[in-house]
Parts: structure tokens; C-alpha cells; sequence
């Protein structure tokens, strides 16, 4: 038997027994660090707004449910290093949105638009995780 039928029988398989599946997952927790865990808690409440579901799993741990099936943790750490990743939010108008977060004295940074594809803006929480808004025509 070749390698290709190999690969080829192997996958099917998988398919046939429900392990290989577009959406292998069934929920999604994005982590990440910040010094103090009530500053960094109150600055995202004023982000997520108050109707944001919360969790505190255990001390030093914040989880807010910010679409579904997606959460964004927050931990306590000892010299907190940004990860590096940044988290984008689908927002529906972004004008509007940012409108609001100025408003409450969050600056989510300079909104970009590329014609027909996507307006974005990127900015970081005051630990220095970046995090953009993006906005769909």
C-alpha cells in the first residue's frame, strides 16, 4: 500500500469516527497576564461593559464571556510579559464603538479602513496585551 493510502485510509477513519471535524473545538478561553488583578479587572469591566458575564474561578483569576463560547481571562502574575498574541474584536460600527470607549477613557488607537475589506484599530490594555477592534463592510 502506498503512503497515500496510507494517509488517505487513516483520515477517512478519522472522519468515520467523528475525531477530525472543522470545529474541533467546543469552547475557546484566551489567558492573559496582568500585575494587579482588581486594576486590570475594573479597566476591562469598563472595555466589556457591565453586562459582560463574569467569572472568578479562583483568586487572582477573572473571566469575562465576551462572545459565545469565548472567554478572555485575565491571571496575576509576578512581572506580567505581553504574549505577543493580539486579540481582535468584531465590532459593528466602529466609529460608534470607539465613540463610546473614548467616552469612558479607554483609547483603542487609530481606526484604519481598507476599502471593501476591513476597518481596524489596535491598542494595548495598561499591561501591555495588544488588542484590536475590526470592523466588517
Amino acid at each position: 500500500m502506498t503512503m497515500r493510502r496510507v494517509c488517505t485510509a487513516s483520515l477517512a477513519l478519522l472522519l468515520a469516527a467523528g475525531v477530525a471535524s472543522a470545529e474541533p473545538f467546543k469552547e475557546i478561553t484566551v489567558g492573559v497576564p496582568v500585575a494587579s488583578i482588581t486594576d486590570a479587572e475594573a479597566w476591562y469591566l469598563t472595555l466589556f461593559g457591565p453586562e459582560v458575564e463574569v467569572l472568578k474561578p479562583v483568586p487572582g483569576v477573572v473571566e469575562f464571556k465576551v462572545a459565545p463560547d469565548t472567554w478572555y481571562q485575565i491571571f496575576e502574575t509576578e512581572n506580567p510579559q505581553p504574549s505577543g498574541a493580539v486579540v481582535r474584536f468584531l465590532v459593528e460600527d466602529m466609529a460608534a464603538s470607539q465613540a463610546i470607549w473614548a467616552d469612558a477613557g479607554i483609547d483603542t488607537g487609530e481606526a484604519i479602513q481598507i476599502p471593501d475589506v476591513v476597518t481596524y484599530s489596535e491598542f494595548t490594555d495598561p499591561d501591555g496585551n495588544a488588542l484590536g477592534l475590526y470592523d466588517l463592510p
